[in-house]
């Protein structure tokens, strides 16, 4: 969870309450303890896929792509945590205007520390709608967001993807929020959605305190 009492956290959040004033809660919201520890599972998990996937034998760094990425916490993390492939790039794509600015102040210390100690991952802030993206050649596809999107938007996408794109997706039962409109009941719910879309499938539950997040990885058919 984010530090409260760091010097540089308190500056950052200064400098969004100065710019975006309607953010800070959503910011602190993406920064919370379930968010660092629902990101820390998929990299975890993500890390130990037993299954190929494009790109895995060839010595070269890897471009991902977060769909839905909020204001890209998930990003930073694999930077860090990410263990598969070295990483080229990561595109963080969200509809939300105010995504990419927000995320460029909060990031901004932690860019500057990447840099100055040799992590050069470039994180790249995308404002795109996912009904817009034409294709998506990446070797690794990541929604942690599915609660939010609708489910033929999801299909959709994945239609998009090349065979063998390792994707990993995400969703809950948490239907109390209003903005989660496509909510699953069980882990097997949410895998059944995918049967025809994805195979090698690893199939994940985490417990949190007032619900339960899903997730799947696997790759394209």
């Amino acid at each position: 969870m984010v530090n409260m009492f760091d010097r540089d956290t308190l500056n950052t959040i200064k400098r969004l309450l100065d710019n975006y004033p309607d953010r800070i809660v959503d910011v602190l919201n993406s920064l919370s303890k379930n968010q660092y520890v629902s990101k820390d599972w998929l990299i975890e998990k993500l890390n130990d896929y037993p299954h190929h996937f494009k790109y895995k034998s060839l010595d070269k760094k890897i471009n991902i792509c977060l769909l839905a990425s909020w204001y890209g916490l998930l990003a930073y993390r694999m930077v860090d945590k990410f263990k598969l492939k070295q990483i080229a790039n990561i595109d963080c794509i969200d509809f939300d205007p105010k995504s990419k600015s927000v995320a460029k102040k909060l990031w901004k210390k932690i860019d500057a520390d990447n840099l100055e100690n040799g992590k050069l991952t470039y994180i790249k802030f995308i404002e795109q709608d996912i009904n817009d993206i034409k294709e998506l050649n990446y070797p690794l596809v990541i929604c942690t967001s599915c609660e939010h999107l609708e489910q033929k938007l999801i299909d959709n996408t994945i239609d998009k993807l090349e065979q063998h794109t390792l994707v990993v997706l995400q969703s809950n039962n948490y239907k109390e929020v209003n903005e989660h409109i496509n909510c699953v009941d069980t882990k097997e719910n949410f895998a059944n959605q995918y049967v025809s879309k994805l195979r090698n499938m690893k199939i994940y539950e985490k417990d949190f305190i007032k619900y339960k997040r899903f997730m799947i990885i696997g790759t394209k058919i």
